[in-house]
């Protein structure tokens, strides 16, 4: 017998209701992803979630990096190099395994890390001033869950 899912306060979780949170979530995405743009240059939207990453996170061996980007080694080495090439990351080796690398953003990679920020989160602070105070106030009270929903399983 197949049960519905259910909350944990015991609610039904509704397949309507999970396919408009994905498509409001995919659209939202889409559009701040193509905020920033010519900011990118030719990174693309994967050497940007890279170089984000590295802002945030710091340092880490390649294969960490793949993990937390979700993409194989091989496509991400290709990614870094890419990053290198702009001047936005430098590889070293792992002083604990000199057969593994280490990968950190330069200051040149956390300065556009940093603009692509902030020109993504003016763009969604002007399209929040949209919303109503009752729906501002609603999606604000609805952060914590979305923070639980994305939080790094890695």
């Amino acid at each position: 017998m197949n049960t519905p899912a259910t909350t944990q306060t015991g609610g039904p979780i509704q397949r309507e209701d999970a396919t408009r949170l994905y498509l409001a979530i995919a659209r939202l995405s889409r559009w701040l992803r193509r905020q920033g743009a010519s900011q990118r240059g030719d990174l693309g939207h994967g050497g940007m979630s890279a170089l984000a990453t590295l802002t945030n996170a710091g340092p880490m061996r390649l294969g960490d990096l793949a993990v937390r980007e979700q993409v194989a080694p091989p496509t991400l080495s290709r990614v870094v190099a890419s990053l290198e090439q702009a001047g936005y990351a430098v590889r070293k080796a792992d002083p604990q395994d000199r057969r593994a690398s280490i990968v950190a953003a330069t200051e040149e990679g956390r300065q556009v890390a940093q603009g692509l920020r902030s020109v993504r989160s003016q763009a969604l602070q002007t399209r929040l001033e949209r919303l109503t105070p009752e729906h501002y106030a609603a999606l604000l009270a609805a952060l914590p869950a979305l923070e639980i929903l994305v939080e790094d399983d890695t």
